[in-house]
This record gives structure tokens, C-alpha cells and sequence, in this order.
């Protein structure tokens, strides 16, 4: 490798980017940025000629950003800056291999999934507690009611929801037989109070089966209910119920198997629950539970730092 310095080259490159393959001005501008971080780290350790480049000072290079607190995002755009920038030297034969081709960033910090609370779910529930004039036709309350119950009975996918059928659900047993992911086939219990909602709506149903639908969840034109039409509906429904917060059917999802998880403390059971093939999935809604757990502690334990402040 020739002892090439890196200055002048960040400089051909960022030149390179903007005239031969007409990068934006704010690409152009991030790519300036990352590798100004880069070439400041690399005169810290005394490096300034790109003869003394390897992995490792790469390695050390994104320690040197986590240690900071650059975030992992940050750092994972740090990175594609420096593989262009090396690419761009490989072409020119200045360097024997791309250095930070095989290294990677921080994983990012999972977000946990949001959740209902229960006072939340008594107010979905609720026939009674809707906000006037947001339901013109009660018929479709008793559909979204249905809806809703089997949603946060049985923990379903928002396809797997749609899909359900007369053929799939067992009212004397108590169960309800869905076909998921991967064409496998679960049998869910199903909850009281779901069983009541969804025959109360079989009842009504009656008058919108122009179709001769097998589906259970019908809109007023007799056709299965699409499944942007049952999002829609658990918007209204939130909104009915007078919660300020978008009510996606996945969130009932990862309600259901929180508040599962807090009660039983089982998570294989939540895991054939959910129909989740690897564990490693059902194991967010431990962390989920162990966040709450920690919000109930900090609120009310004695000893807690939160409620014992120093006087």
C-alpha cells in the first residue's frame, strides 16, 4: 500500500460522490461528516497515512463511537460511509481489501411493543360507554364488539382473523381452530365472553348474508371483511371508546399475550398461544412484563428510590 494520506483522500472521494455519481448534496454531506469522524479518531492514534489501515482500528473505530454514545443506527450509517470510501480506494489499488466489509454495528435496542391497559379493554368492551353519534348503525357495533373480543380472547393475527370461518370454531368445546403461519394449524381456547359477542353478531349477521358467506365477519354488502377494513374498525372502536391512541390489531395481540404472561408466568404457553415457531419471539413480552413489574415497584414500593426521595 502506498503511504497515501487520508485528508487529501476523503477529499477525491467526497469530489468523486458529487461529480461521477451525482450524489445529493445531503448525501454528499453525511458521507463528509462520517468520514470526518473517522479521520479525527484515526489522528488521535496517530495515524494519518491509510498504509497503517486494518480491521482492527476499524473495530476499535466503532467501540470508540458506542463508547461515546453514538447511537447504533449512527454508527451502522459510520460504517456504509467508510465501506464506499474504502471501495473507492480499492478501485484505485491504494488498499489490498475493504476493512469494514465485515464488520458490524451495535445491534439496536429493541422497541418493545406498546400495550393496552386493563381498564382500557373494560372500556373497549363496553357497549354502553360509547361516545354519541360515532355508531349510526348499532348493528355494526355488535360486529365490532365480536371483533374486538375475539381478538383479545384468543390473541390472533390480523389475517388469521379475517380468515375465520363458521367451520373453524367449536361453540360446545369452546374452541376455535386457526390455520397461521407456515400453513400450521393451533387450537385456542376461546373466552366467555368472546363466545357471547361472536353469537350475538351471528344473530344480526343474518341480515347482511347476501353472499351465503362462509366467513364469519361480513361488511354490510354480505363480502368478507377486508383486513384494512378490520383495522379501520378498531379505530372507530377506540375512538368510540374514547382512547386517544391508535388501536392496530397487532396491539391486541401484544396485550393479550402480556397480560397472559403477567398472570400465568408461562411462557411456553403463550408461546403455542401466539403460534410463535421460535421462543426467542415470545421472549420480548418477558421484558414487557419485567417493565411493568418495575413501573408497579417504582410506584409503590417503600423502599423505592422513586417514592423515598431524600429530604
Amino acid at each position: 500500500m502506498k503511504k497515501e494520506n487520508i485528508i487529501s483522500l476523503k477529499k477525491e472521494y467526497i469530489e468523486h460522490i458529487g461529480s461521477v455519481l451525482n450524489y445529493s448534496p445531503n448525501t454528499i454531506n453525511s458521507y463528509g461528516r462520517d468520514l470526518e469522524f473517522f479521520i479525527k479518531f484515526c489522528n488521535k492514534i496517530k495515524i494519518n497515512s491509510i498504509s497503517i489501515l486494518d480491521e482492527k482500528i476499524i473495530r476499535d473505530f466503532v467501540s470508540h463511537l458506542h463508547r461515546n454514545g453514538i447511537s447504533p443506527k449512527s454508527i451502522k450509517r459510520n460504517l456504509s460511509s467508510l465501506r464506499g470510501f474504502f471501495n473507492f480506494l480499492l478501485r484505485k489499488k491504494l488498499i489490498y481489501k475493504n476493512f469494514a466489509e465485515n464488520i458490524k454495528s451495535p445491534k439496536a435496542e429493541k422497541h418493545l411493543p406498546e400495550v393496552l391497559q386493563h381498564k382500557d379493554i373494560d372500556l373497549l368492551a363496553s357497549k354502553s360507554h360509547k361516545k354519541e353519534g360515532t355508531y349510526k348503525n348499532q348493528d355494526l357495533l355488535i360486529r365490532d364488539l365480536a371483533i374486538f373480543e375475539l381478538f383479545y380472547s384468543s390473541g390472533l393475527r390480523l389475517s388469521e382473523l379475517s380468515d375465520v370461518q363458521f367451520s373453524n370454531i367449536n361453540f360446545s368445546d369452546a374452541i376455535i381452530r386457526i390455520i397461521g403461519k407456515g400453513k400450521k394449524t393451533r387450537l385456542i381456547p376461546l373466552g366467555t365472553k368472546a363466545i357471547e359477542a361472536i353469537k350475538a353478531w351471528i344473530e344480526i349477521r343474518k341480515k347482511f348474508d347476501t353472499k351465503n358467506s362462509e366467513h364469519i365477519f361480513i361488511g354490510t354488502n354480505g363480502k368478507k371483511l377486508s383486513t384494512r377494513s378490520v383495522q379501520l374498525r378498531m379505530n372507530l372502536l377506540a375512538k368510540a371508546s374514547g382512547i386517544e391512541q391508535n388501536l392496530y390489531p397487532h396491539k391486541l395481540r401484544h396485550t393479550v399475550a402480556t397480560h397472559l404472561l403477567e398472570s400465568s408466568g408461562n411462557i411456553r404457553a403463550v408461546q403455542e398461544f401466539l403460534g410463535h415457531e421460535n421462543i426467542s419471539t415470545t421472549q420480548i413480552y418477558t421484558h414487557l412484563d419485567n417493565q411493568y413489574l418495575m413501573t408497579v415497584y417504582d410506584k409503590v414500593h417503600p423502599r423505592s428510590k422513586k417514592t423515598n426521595k431524600e429530604e
